[in-house]
């Protein structure tokens, strides 16, 4: 029975999806809380933008927001939609809303390449490439909505409308370019980061090789496609401009958050991330790198694909590097976005040449087959065949893909999570009970879970959440102070903080509680108490 087409292709992805979907969906099937702190995030922006605070920092008063929106936005209408407790939609939805990501990932290769090699690639994508690296350290389908796992379509989207652009220089195409980083840019930072770069280099070449040859009028031509592309970036960028740029100037005051490096990319741990990535996958994509080099002709696609391998390599050893050498140095050099986000976009790539890698060993053996029983396959034998190949290697990884740090330690941290009682009632008890705008003062390790998701504004926040065009050393070192001073009654200094930060509420651990000394500015009183925890109302005198 001969199968007409690409029908056999389609069937074999959707027969990954779903595999993949029910692997995601039994991980997260009955969580009520999400184990990492960019959730908690997550859940206070959702809160704010539901009492109708879009647009401000939810946990600063009268800062703005510093925040791609587009994963808060998507939930928070999930959110609406479901009427399921926020937490709980941050939890699940990921297993749901994520499945765009490999099916634009699919969609994108068949109309860059082919079919069978966006079938092979796809199964990189979703069970090889990631190996037992967290969601966001790897492009890979996952249950979690972390923000460059749940945006990375955008990224695929724009490399296809910049192919589409280059190759039919159309206007149009550099307009929906621009207007594609500029919802990319709602979504996540590090897709536009990765985009700009490749449009200058492609388009400096351009420019320089008309210059060259003395064609002066096509400059102007250049310079306009441009300013088709950024025009329309800015305008559907503006809901997230209008706020970084427009009242922060894009002026970073916090420059640690930019060399966040955390886990298994910290620099102590970079042998181990290398060992990481040393498997079966990275040997195929080499095969598959080496394939592209010497047999791909398309010059235009050739070109962008070699971008997007030198700005993700080159900028992920580059920003990797950055601390180090201004500790040698003592001089800070320019940043972009922590390094890991170039990471995750060059294993994105490794799927791609993966996918030429696997087509190619596929032929040889064919190849060997074909001679060692002195028979001609028939293509549609071999496509069939093919298609077998990439369902059995499915097959064969599963027990392992099944079992990766995405499906078992992050799944077991969200349980842990949710056995944390006196930290869940102190939530639910802020939820209901205090204002969005009051301030709270609380100590560091309580600013992240369970304050930061309950909305409430706080004198400082842990500090790869805290605001960065907002002085954080000031505002913890100011929060400092000010715990100091409650149960200390020192330093003087402090006694001015609280009124020029407007606290309005103190958490306290019960074990620092018992040194609370009331002072003689303020009154307050406990409204709530638990087990390890004591919130405080709190009112300046007048």
């Amino acid at each position: 029975m001969q199968i007409k087409d690409n029908t056999r292709y389609l069937f074999a992805c959707i027969i990954m999806l779903l595999v993949a979907f029910l692997q995601c969906y039994h991980t997260v099937r009955d969580l009520h809380w999400a184990s990492e702190p960019d959730f908690d995030r997550d859940i206070s922006y959702i809160r704010a933008t539901l009492n109708g605070h879009y647009g401000q920092d939810p946990n600063m008063l009268g800062q703005y927001m510093w925040y791609n929106p587009i994963i808060f936005l998507s939930e928070t209408l999930f959110v609406k939609l479901s009427g399921w407790p926020i937490n709980v939609v941050v939890a699940r939805c990921g297993a749901f809303l994520n499945l765009i990501n490999p099916i634009v990932f699919f969609i994108v290769l068949v109309k860059l390449f082919d079919f069978k090699t966006a079938l092979a690639s796809l199964l990189c994508f979703i069970f090889l490439i990631a190996g037992n690296l967290p969601c966001w350290g790897a492009a890979t389908y996952s249950p979690w909505m972390v923000s460059d796992t749940a945006t990375q379509w955008l990224f695929y989207l724009s490399i296809l409308c910049c192919y589409k652009a280059f190759d039919s220089q159309k206007m149009g195409w550099f307009i929906a370019l621009g207007a594609m980083m500029g919802i990319a840019f709602l979504g996540h930072s590090a897709p536009v980061f990765i985009m700009v770069m490749i449009l200058i280099i492609m388009q400096a070449q351009k420019v320089l090789r008309s210059l060259q040859d003395k064609q002066y009028n096509l400059v102007g031509t250049y310079f306009l496609q441009g300013a088709a592309t950024v025009l329309p970036f800015i305008i559907f960028a503006f809901p997230i401009l209008y706020y970084v740029y427009g009242k922060y100037h894009l002026h970073f005051v916090n420059r640690i958050i930019l060399e966040c490096a955390p886990g298994i990319f910290a620099r102590k741990e970079t042998f181990t991330l290398l060992k990481l990535n040393v498997t079966v996958a990275l040997i195929v994509s080499i095969i598959g790198f080496i394939w592209f080099y010497r047999n791909f002709k398309n010059p235009v696609l050739r070109k962008l694909i070699w971008c997007w391998l030198g700005v993700t390599l080159v900028m992920y050893v580059y920003e990797s590097a950055v601390p180090t050498v201004d500790k040698i140095i003592h001089h800070n050099l320019p940043d972009t976005i922590p390094a890991f986000h170039y990471f995750f976009y060059f294993k994105a790539l490794q799927c791609v040449f993966f996918g030429f890698g696997f087509i190619w060993l596929f032929d040889m053996l064919i190849k060997w087959l074909s001679k060692l029983s002195k028979k001609q396959f028939s293509p549609n034998y071999t496509s069939n065949a093919f298609v077998l190949g990439v369902m059995l290697c499915m097959l064969a990884y599963f027990p392992i893909y099944s079992n990766r740090w995405d499906f078992s330690d992050l799944r077991q941290e969200a349980l842990n999570k949710e056995k944390e009682t006196d930290k869940l009632d102190v939530y639910n008890f802020i939820v209901k009970a205090v204002p969005l705008d009051n301030v709270l003062l609380c100590p560091h390790g309580l600013s992240l879970f369970p304050v930061m998701p309950t909305g409430i504004k706080m004198v400082s926040i842990e500090t790869y959440f805290s605001n960065p065009y907002v002085s954080y050393d000031q505002r913890e070192g100011d929060r400092v102070k000010m715990l100091d001073f409650l149960t200390s009654s020192t330093p003087d200094t402090a006694k001015n903080m609280f009124t020029m930060y407007k606290v309005g509420n103190v958490l306290l651990a019960n074990k620092d509680y018992a040194y609370y000394k009331q002072p003689s500015f303020a009154n307050s009183s406990v409204i709530y108490k638990n087990n390890s925890y004591t919130l405080l109302s709190f009112e300046i005198k007048k």
